[in-house]
């Protein structure tokens, strides 16, 4: 009865192993240090490897519906990180999970000035 269960489990797991679907998106998780709002998108200022950091800016046209990005608001310990999704090795679309409250130290304002012409990619190149 034993040796039956077994060769069953085992028998249930290759199958499992053989249906599983791959996906064709592969995705790419970094911490966010800051998100600075601005009129035109958001700057992202992320983590890059251990003691760097590096900046990513996001056109607030990507934030629509069925656009290239989308913006989770929570509470989660977890929060604020992003995640860029790739396709074929090109950027398709992303998931910019930020605190519920705009009183969070990780929340600034861009002034501005200072984001005038960097919101016009159509291409999100993380460093790491």
């Amino acid at each position: 009865m034993k040796r039956t269960v077994i060769a069953l489990a085992l028998i249930a797991l290759a199958t499992a192993g053989l249906v599983a679907e791959t996906s064709a998106y592969y995705p790419i998780r970094v911490d966010v240090v800051q998100v600075f709002a601005h009129s035109d998108g958001y700057r992202v200022i992320y983590r890059k490897g251990t003691s760097d950091v590096a900046e990513a800016y996001l056109p607030i046209k990507w934030f629509v519906p069925g656009g290239k990005a989308e913006l989770v608001r929570g509470n989660d310990p977890s929060f604020p990180y992003l995640v860029a999704f790739y396709k074929e090795g090109k950027f398709d679309h992303l998931r910019l999970y930020v605190k519920d409250s705009l009183k969070d130290p990780m929340w600034s304002v861009l002034p501005p000035s200072e984001g005038v012409g960097k919101f016009g990619s159509e291409d999100l190149k993380l460093l790491f």
